[in-house]
């Protein structure tokens, strides 16, 4: 009797779970028919799927837009939607608008009726998940109210048809209660995500967008009907005339003071400050607790840390529970806030001060509260925060710069520019050495590098001619559309007919590589100027902000298929690519494998290091040469010539050898070796000799 059929016509039979299960297979009950999982996880599941296909087939669709439409085409869609929405050609190229600028011409624009995803899934669509692809062709501008915050998801609600959607938090969605959004969501089974190109309105123009929303209609039956899908340069414009009618910023007191109001009752007032995202603790101790307020936060993840949560808040006010009172200490506005959020009515005094009273210094525009998860030594935090600043500098426009970002400036090839960005990094070191301006915060080591300027130190960033470019879609920073089509008729060509293993190993490699190539060189870029530097840059470097989990497997695989991908450019007329490469490649063929499985060795040890708390005398982010081993410990050189000693864990000692340069985050320890404190990258001696270390390494 079939399976299925036995389990129907006796649904309510008991069976033990070490019985044999009266299916018919032979198991026992609990191997077989007793296996159940809950359609939550199975939910969730397919959730983190879809969530992590996304972003390929994004880059994918990217990839298809720039191999269809010309620039003309770009340019006259551009130049109609700033007539639309009200604002410059100018404006809408800057990176602001560079989202909202590709959703409307890819997602909303029918051209011979159809839109450009339409076209793209009608092409290439087959091997998308069909959730997915369903959830890509109902992407629509719409409105939405932000009707509560958690950690994780935030609940919206439509204002019109009150239709409620549960969003997946990214890091750096910084939103409140009340807040509205206009964005496009993307589903993923129960809960939805924002899609890349939104924009966060303050609750009093809710009445306005409301209005507006009941004049077009259209909107509710857009995710259904691209056809619908006319209004959204009429929303843009709306809420551009909008802005323009803003009064600005309410222009805060001059005076700090403090406030002291009667403290009821502690436990519910501590309640309701845990509750509220505003509020974070900052101290607790025997003489009671100061919490902080700050409307805005950001965060920063560090992956070289094991996924660490750096957190910075931007302090308001602060608020000190003592004696069965509560004092608040800040400027009137933010003080007023506290006392609404909080219900402290009748204020009992009011003075004027100086300083906070928890750190001893004023309280300005820009002041942080800074928090880590987990909690790291205070020399690692002091790293991170120096760290996340000069990432921030990097991508942030500068008045300097003409208003561009440092790293877009170091990647054109605008002598002027050039000339700008040189003096900017002279001034700033200059300012480091005193002590004085922005450099003080930052990191200075690592700016030079990541800006391929010309510099001392061992990094691998000096393997690239420019800085890599993420997250242009269209733009002067990017490679030609033509070299993305080459990856993509290679890819073709070699899966056609093959098995679904030799699609997805191709796909997989070759997906990887097409994101570098894309953000590593300029329009002007074909593949006989490929160097060895930037092929080695990617396989020991860039590969591990790619994938999720670098495997030896994983090394074969690149290995193999760049290899065929070289001897295919060469059959295609691009003499001697195969030639140049073949050497590196040889040479990783068995050392590239032990660098991936060791750095996840080896990030366990650092990982153990970190949350030790060991007492650390000096920190620094560097690459050291590996010289000689004496059981577990190493002498290694710094790039200054220096030579320290290196414990490294067990398992990666066996395979290491002399002329091998480890990259990361390492601290000197009490008992005067270093050690690792963030996952660190391993390259081979061959990629040291690209990088110009002094290795003992014949070639």
């Amino acid at each position: 009797m079939p399976r299925g059929m036995e389990r129907r016509s006796k649904p309510s039979m008991s069976v033990g779970r070490n019985e044999l299960c009266p299916c018919g297979s032979g198991k026992k009950y609990k191997k077989c028919c007793g296996v159940v999982t809950p359609i939550t996880e199975l939910r969730s599941r397919h959730e983190q799927k879809l969530q992590k296909e996304y972003a390929g087939w994004v880059e994918r669709l990217n990839h298809f837009v720039g191999g269809n439409v010309t620039s003309d085409a770009i340019q006259e869609a551009r130049s109609r939607f700033a007539e639309e929405i009200g604002l410059t050609e100018e404006s809408v190229m800057r990176p602001e608008w560079a989202a909202h600028f590709f959703n409307w011409y890819v997602l909303d624009v029918r051209n011979a009726g159809s839109t450009l995803l339409e076209n793209y899934v009608k092409q290439h669509g087959r091997r998308m998940e069909p959730d997915l692809r369903r959830a890509f062709a109902r992407l629509h501008l719409n409105v939405y109210e932000v009707v509560e915050v958690d950690r994780d998801v935030m609940t919206v609600q439509q204002p019109v048809s009150h239709e409620t959607h549960y969003l997946l938090r990214s890091n750096n969605l910084h939103v409140e209660v009340g807040q509205m959004i206009v964005g496009r969501l993307l589903n993923l089974g129960l809960r939805d995500m924002l899609f890349s190109g939104s924009i966060i309105l303050q609750p009093h123009v809710k009445q306005s967008l409301l209005e507006w929303l009941k004049e077009h209609p259209e909107v509710e039956d857009a995710a259904n009907d691209t056809g619908k899908r006319v209004y959204t340069t009429d929303l843009y414009r709306f809420i551009v005339s909008f802005g323009d009618d803003e009064t600005g910023e309410v222009k805060q007191a001059d005076a700090l003071l403090r406030r002291s109001y009667a403290l009821p009752n502690r436990d519910q007032l501590i309640k309701e400050m845990e509750a509220t995202r505003s509020f974070e603790l900052k101290r607790r101790d025997a003489a009671g607790e100061i919490w902080v307020y700050a409307t805005r936060k950001e965060e920063h993840l560090f992956p070289a840390l094991k996924g660490a949560l750096l957190e910075l808040y931007e302090v308001q006010a602060e608020l000190i529970i003592s004696d069965g009172k509560i004092m608040l200490e800040g400027f009137a506005p933010q003080l007023d806030e506290v006392a609404d959020l909080l219900q402290l009515h009748p204020m009992q005094n009011e003075e004027e001060i100086q300083v906070l009273s928890s750190t001893g210094s004023k309280l300005s525009k820009g002041t942080l509260f800074i928090t880590s998860q987990p909690t790291l030594p205070p020399k690692v935090l002091q790293w991170a925060v120096q760290t996340y600043f000069a990432e921030k500098w990097l991508v942030t426009p500068h008045e300097a710069l003409d208003e561009l970002a440092p790293i877009l400036v170091a990647a054109s090839d605008n002598a002027e520019l050039n000339g700008k960005l040189q003096s900017l990094m002279e001034q700033m070191e200059q300012d480091n050495k005193l002590g004085q301006g922005l450099a003080r915060f930052i990191r200075m080591d690592m700016l030079r590098p990541r800006l391929t300027l010309k510099n001392e130190t061992l990094h691998v960033n000096n393997l690239l001619r420019r800085p890599l470019i993420e997250g242009l879609p269209d733009s002067v920073y990017t490679v030609h559309p033509d070299r993305l089509a080459d990856i993509s008729r290679f890819v073709h060509e070699m899966t056609e007919g093959k098995s679904e293993a030799t699609v997805k190993k191709y796909d997989e490699v070759m997906n990887n590589f097409r994101s570098f190539v894309r953000g590593a060189f300029g329009p002007s870029f074909t593949w006989k100027q490929l160097r060895k530097e930037e092929l080695a840059y990617f396989l020991v470097h860039d590969i591990y902000a790619r994938t999720d989990a670098t495997t030896k497997t994983l090394a074969t695989n690149l290995l193999s298929v760049l290899t065929s991908f070289f001897k295919w450019l060469d059959k295609q007329g691009v003499a001697n690519v195969h030639a140049t490469m073949q050497p590196l490649l040889a040479e990783l063929k068995e050392t590239l494998p032990e660098a991936y499985r060791l750095r996840g060795v080896l990030e366990k040890e650092a990982n153990q290091n970190l949350l030790g708390q060991a007492s650390l005398s000096d920190l620094t982010e560097e690459t050291f040469l590996l010289l000689e081993k004496n059981k577990d410990v190493w002498t290694a050189k710094r790039a200054n010539g220096e030579q320290i000693t290196l414990s490294l864990a067990a398992d990666a000692t066996d395979v290491l050898a002399s002329d091998w340069l480890i990259a990361g985050l390492f601290g000197l320890t009490e008992d005067g070796s270093w050690k690792v404190f963030g996952t660190p990258e391993l390259y081979p001696p061959v990629v040291a000799l690209l990088l110009g270390a002094p290795t003992s390494v014949l070639v």
